[in-house]
């Protein structure tokens, strides 16, 4: 299956983040943290997800961030689409490497160097 956007681990990171709650609109730091990514790899990565329309987003009311004072936050969500999108290719990633893991196996029957 051929997807709308390179799926690059990073990605995955973001999209295996984004699918815990995909309904919940997400800030950015948030995603990162918990995609263990530096904002620096996260923000092209949601730029190049809204453009193929995976992800949607906004920025909060710019009072709520005076208010506790900080920077305004732009938050991130999944559109129904994208949410299967992103399940379907996680799915497929896992389906390919338990393939790969699966041949390995079978080539290597007993550990290296193993008497019989």
């Amino acid at each position: 299956m051929k997807h709308a956007i390179k799926m690059t681990w990073s990605v995955q990171q973001v999209l295996g983040a984004m699918l815990d709650k995909p309904t919940v609109p997400r800030y950015g730091l948030w995603i990162s943290k918990q995609a263990g990514l530096e904002t620096g790899t996260l923000y092209p990565i949601m730029a190049r997800l809204e453009k193929v329309r995976w992800v949607e987003s906004s920025w909060e009311d710019a009072e709520l961030s005076i208010r506790e004072g900080r920077p305004r936050r732009r938050y991130y969500q999944l559109t129904q689409d994208g949410a299967e999108q992103a399940r379907l290719a996680l799915a497929e990633i896992a389906a390919t490497r338990e393939r790969r893991r699966a041949t390995l196996s079978a080539a290597q029957p007993g550990v290296l160097g193993a008497s019989l």
